[in-house]
């Protein structure tokens, strides 16, 4: 009687234990996919801001050349505006525009108002991003260690 009562206590326990690593198993499983997803979605916003950078880099080029410079920084604005909300949500989006000033060293060959206005608005948002690309970066980094 004592063998049926001992195996019938190893059964519980190995009942036990097997339920024990499925659910371990699974919030493995669970944990492991939102680590997925979160590296993904950082990875995302690095390239988005880096692809915000390279075209706020284009941009500034064109204002020296250009007899509108106004146009092409509002076409700028409207595009980082959009991607950062859609990236990162409207509180990202609100940041940029409160971001404080910064040293600038207004370049020689801007001679309008407007080309003055245009580059030194777009290096402050390059510069915002630069930071925000660094921000994205590190936490990246820490999701991968």
């Amino acid at each position: 009687m004592t063998t049926v009562g001992s195996s019938g206590v190893d059964a519980f326990f190995e009942a036990v234990a097997i339920t024990l690593l499925v659910v371990m198993y699974g919030q493995w499983l669970y944990w492991s996919k939102r680590l997925r997803r979160s590296q993904e979605r950082l990875r995302s916003r690095v390239a988005v801001v880096r692809e915000l950078i390279a075209d706020g880099e284009r941009t500034k080029t064109a204002y020296a050349d250009s007899s509108d410079p106004s146009s092409a920084h509002g076409r700028f604005l409207r595009r980082c505006d959009s991607s950062l909300r859609e990236q990162f949500g409207d509180s990202f989006a609100r940041r940029i525009d409160a971001y404080s000033e910064f040293e600038w060293i207004q370049p020689a060959s801007l001679i309008s108002d407007e080309q003055v206005f245009a580059w030194y608005d777009t290096e402050r948002r390059l510069k915002w991003l630069r930071e925000l690309l660094h921000e994205a970066l590190i936490d990246l980094a820490s999701l991968d260690e």
